[in-house]
């Protein structure tokens, strides 16, 4: 197994807590080893059933707490995150962060280097996803002895990790840094950087042991994001779309969108829903212009090419609302 999933403070855990029931939800890339920590599980706790949750699980916003409550668990596992802190789940939730075994080969971080060096960064923010995080103190001693000055911020939760970042929360590279390095698989999370902050991005991906530049993708998504908001602010009938997920249920913010929308001559509907597709947007009623996604921030990024309609952020719509259409707003 190439990841950590701390076993032993999960056994503590289940040994304290004493369930009969317990849910173990995974996100998506770590599903793969679910029978496998459920075999040690049950090898160990012979008197406790344990429930694998086959349902998407996008993030630490997004535990099963309903599924719990309607297979009886008095116990949920969840995998893969730190606690979200903004809601607390009804069932007690046992939070295991999972670290990722891989390392930074000295090839690809001296790849890095001199790609810094090419963009004139002298001082660099260096992030991770939580997987990775273990890898930035390396990381940032290498930089910082072949002449860089480096930094790592913290987030708002206060348990996340110095220099984690998530898909909706980017303020550990909210500094003045010249270029900032983030490590992780794919391109959600180091491209959620380039727009958090506009300068050179690099993608360090332990996974394929290579460094990318992110920060052409992101300039050419942010161009789309504009087009976006100003063809949305000369539309009239908008819908806000009300998350039902647990961490993804904002009713304050859903009322500010709404206050100032309709401050500003809107005619605004509040549409509820669990998961955001392009299939549900499109079977809402025609006369509804432009949607503003409250629940998750990346689904109008990330799904910019498939919604018919303008679907915005809730930055995006602060954008109009200001009038303030010169400083991108990502994610808010």
């Amino acid at each position: 197994m190439s990841y950590d999933f701390d076993e032993e403070r999960l056994f503590r855990e289940i040994e304290i807590k004493k369930p009969r029931r317990v849910l173990l939800q995974f996100p998506e890339g770590l599903r793969r080893y679910s029978v496998e920590i459920a075999d040690k599980l049950r090898d160990r706790f012979r008197d406790v059933e344990f429930v694998i949750s086959a349902e998407p699980s996008w993030g630490a916003c997004d535990v099963a707490d309903d599924e719990a409550q309607l297979v009886g668990a008095d116990l949920i596992v969840h995998f893969g995150h730190t606690p979200y802190p903004w809601y607390s789940p009804k069932t007690p939730t046992v939070y295991v962060p999972v670290l990722s075994g891989l390392e930074l080969s000295q090839e690809v971080m001296t790849d890095l280097a001199e790609r810094l060096r090419t963009v004139g960064a002298r001082r660099v923010n260096v992030s991770a996803v939580l997987q990775h995080v273990h890898l930035i103190p390396k990381l940032r001693k290498f930089l910082e002895a072949r002449g860089f000055e480096t930094s790592s911020g913290m987030a708002r939760p206060p348990y996340m990790l110095e220099g984690q970042v998530l898909g909706c929360d980017y303020y550990a590279v909210r500094d003045d840094s010249d270029a900032f390095v983030n490590v992780s698989g794919g391109r959600f999370h180091s491209l959620g950087v380039a727009l958090a902050t506009q300068k050179p991005t690099f993608k360090l991906d332990p996974y394929e042991n290579r460094v990318e530049d992110v920060s052409k993708e992101a300039f050419r998504v942010l161009k789309v994001r504009l087009a976006k908001v100003f063809e949305a602010k000369d539309r009239e009938v908008w819908g806000i779309v009300r998350g039902l997920k647990l961490g993804q249920n904002r009713p304050t913010l859903v009322n500010f969108l709404k206050r100032g929308l309709e401050g500003i001559g809107k005619k605004v509907y509040v549409f509820t829903n669990r998961i955001v597709t392009v299939d549900a947007l499109r079977n809402l009623p025609n006369e509804v212009e432009v949607f503003v996604v409250t629940s998750c921030p990346r689904v109008p990024i990330d799904d910019v090419y498939n919604f018919e309609k303008p679907v915005l952020t809730p930055g995006e719509a602060k954008m109009i609302i200001s009038g303030e259409l010169d400083k991108y707003i990502f994610p808010w």
